[in-house]
């Protein structure tokens, strides 16, 4: 009798080892996060080639946020169905790397490099839900609030990946080179075959929840909600304003004012470090913590007349999101029944998606 409770036991509590790997397989499914972005070194270049002005070439990116917003509602409706978790996120890899190297052999045309950068949009909206949806469901609870937390990291290295070795790429040659930067979505895509389960383990005692249960939202669901909105808005605030901030108050040139987003998301990369740490320490505060943050981050920024302290106030509205949207996915799924997680914690990736939309935005601009 006592073996067999064992052996029930040893077959619900994953191992170490599992769990590692589960977890670097995870994470570099997020590193899909910025995708689309890998091409906006090459803007004046295209756009030389193309004969086209700068609001047609920026269609590049701003066409596939589109698709990310879709392929996230479409996201939420699959991970109710049969198919596998790691058959979805494998389709969504072979959609970046598809969209990624067909410009490569046609490029001669602006509307198939249009149709292309849709394919790595569709991609890259179903990595970033799903992200958040493997955590939920192939790691136990204690992992999970630290791993989401590195999901804000590990996309930010990613988007530094796309956006600096395309560059790199591109000034080597031609703006046609940049694609071959996706030889790293190929190289991901091997990690996750190699490192996400396609059956996983049961995990937190082998309670997986009722797939077809009756949804039960609580009031936790909706605080989380209310206070994402607000977070979401508050980040827009820097990000859409900050480089006219710089540039109407004379505190430093254009490419000044133009590295003001990167440094909040390297801000938000460094952060994303630690939030599970943050998380544990301040477990009923860090939401409160992200908030204030961001009045901190504005008070410097506002009041500091210094490129110095903008530098510095970015710098922490990064932090802060970084701590906000690595908590918030971490409540709701332990705030909902596993039946309904999946459908929140997309919604909450909603929400992110609209943030690195704003933070595209004002890179390009």
């Amino acid at each position: 009798m006592e073996e067999n409770v064992n052996k029930e036991f040893a077959i619900a509590t994953p191992s170490n080892a599992y769990i590692s790997k589960t977890r670097v397989g995870i994470l570099t499914v997020s590193a899909m996060g910025m995708a689309s972005l890998a091409i906006t070194p090459s803007y004046a270049a295209i756009a030389k080639f193309f004969a086209l002005n700068n609001t047609s070439v920026q269609m590049l990116t701003s066409l596939p946020n589109l698709f990310m917003m879709l392929a996230g509602i479409a996201v939420g409706r699959l991970t109710t169905t049969k198919i596998n978790l790691k058959t979805l996120t494998l389709s969504a890899i072979i959609l970046i790397v598809i969209g990624g190297f067909l410009p490569l052999a046609y490029h001669d045309s602006f509307p198939i490099l249009l149709a292309c950068s849709c394919l790595v949009g569709l991609g890259q909206g179903m990595c970033t839900n799903l992200a958040q949806v493997l955590i939920s469901t192939m790691l136990p609870e204690k992992e999970r609030q630290s791993t989401m937390g590195l999901t804000a990291s590990f996309t930010n290295i990613g988007g530094i990946i796309f956006i600096m070795g395309g560059g790199q790429l591109a000034a080597a040659s031609t703006w046609v080179n940049n694609y071959w930067i996706y030889i790293f979505s190929f190289l991901v895509l091997i990690v996750v075959i190699l490192l996400v389960p396609f059956h996983p383990q049961a995990v937190d005692g082998g309670n997986t929840g009722e797939v077809n249960a009756k949804i039960h939202l609580n009031k936790y669901v909706f605080y989380c909600a209310f206070w994402a909105f607000f977070t979401m808005l508050l980040n827009n605030v820097l990000n859409n304003n900050i480089s006219l901030f710089v540039a109407s108050e004379k505190l430093g040139s254009t490419s000044q004012a133009a590295l003001m987003s990167t440094i909040s998301l390297i801000g938000g990369m460094l952060c994303g470090f630690i939030v599970g740490v943050l998380g544990k320490r301040f477990k009923y505060s860090s939401i409160a913590l992200s908030f204030i943050l961001y009045g901190l981050s504005y008070l410097i920024v506002g009041f500091g007349n210094s490129l110095m302290l903008a530098f510095v106030g970015s710098f922490f509205v990064g932090a802060a999101m970084s701590i906000a949207m690595g908590q918030f996915p971490y409540l709701i799924s332990i705030a909902v029944d596993k039946a309904v997680s999946q459908w929140l914690l997309v919604c909450t990736s909603l929400s992110i998606l609209s943030a690195q939309w704003s933070v595209r935005s004002s890179l390009i601009h």
